[in-house]
């Protein structure tokens, strides 16, 4: 790996800094959240990626830095200057589409000499043979019974009562059944869907100081099992099992997310300390109010 400073990695790792500032998020708390070591995070954020592992490991640990703090719109300018690093890699954007097409096509390597496109004759060979059976077939569908030409219409073959034709209309599937054929309709309700089912999420409560705020939580009605100032930038999280009750020193210095969903400020407006009730279906309120 090059080990010279690159000044658009310095100029990243600084724009990177100022966008987790601005959200009051500090080192300590990315680390807790991404379990990336703090040496690793301080060399993103100063440009300095001496003693780092292989480029690759690089690039996960950015992605997912840059996803915590929502400054995703960095990241393709951050795996172009990573590229460069061991000086192996182009810049991506830069890729030719010739070159895409020779990997395709030989997995890697370049098309293999003598390699020549295949003759007209077989090719027309292919066509003429296509041709003669497409014919064949109607001539024996027209002389035995199962293709009207005039109506495009199939039928049962061998239909030795002279009964009408059993036509299948169109949005109906033909079943055989001991040489009869069954119309089976299918109902537009009855599409299956290839889109997987979401996924569920448990319950939980996660609460980010945006100020010094205090705070006490407790599950159901037992007693509170936290008591403490949770520093600005700091993040609690908790699974919910039963509803929390969650008393805020300061409702305007917390913000609240809750099962996934961004509640905001608890209270942007509060003077005083307020106690609100979330449930694990996703409903809350404040105490004391329905």
């Amino acid at each position: 790996m090059n080990d010279e400073m690159n000044d658009a990695l310095v100029a990243l790792g600084q724009e990177l800094t100022k966008r987790r500032e601005s959200i009051g998020m500090t080192l300590e708390t990315v680390y807790d959240r991404t379990k990336i070591r703090p040496e690793y995070l301080r060399g993103i954020e100063s440009g300095d990626y001496k003693g780092f592992p292989e480029v690759v490991y690089i690039q996960g640990f950015v992605r997912t830095y840059l996803k915590l703090i929502g400054a995703e719109d960095l990241q393709e300018e951050f795996m172009n200057e990573l590229d460069k690093l061991d000086g192996t890699k182009t810049p991506r954007k830069q890729e030719t589409r010739s070159n895409s097409i020779t990997k395709v096509l030989s997995n890697g390597s370049s098309i293999p000499k003598g390699f020549k496109p295949a003759s007209h004759f077989w090719l027309f060979l292919v066509l003429i043979t296509a041709l003669l059976g497409t014919a064949g077939y109607v001539w024996y569908a027209m002389t035995y019974g199962g293709f009207d030409p005039k109506t495009f219409e199939f039928f049962k073959f061998g239909n030795s009562n002279n009964n009408p034709p059993a036509i299948i209309s169109s949005g109906d599937l033909g079943v055989i059944v001991d040489g009869e054929i069954e119309s089976v309709t299918i109902s537009d309700d009855e599409t299956v869907s290839d889109e997987p089912e979401p996924e569920e999420v448990s319950p939980y409560i996660e609460i980010h100081a945006v100020n010094d705020v205090w705070m006490s939580v407790a599950f159901g009605n037992a007693q509170p099992f936290y008591r403490r100032t949770l520093r600005r930038g700091e993040v609690v999280r908790w699974d919910l099992t039963n509803y929390a009750r969650v008393n805020f020193g300061r409702p305007s210095a917390a913000q609240v997310i809750l099962n996934g969903k961004d509640l905001g400020i608890v209270n942007p407006s509060a003077k005083r300390a307020e106690t609100y009730i979330y449930n694990p279906d996703g409903t809350f309120r404040r105490s004391g109010t329905r």
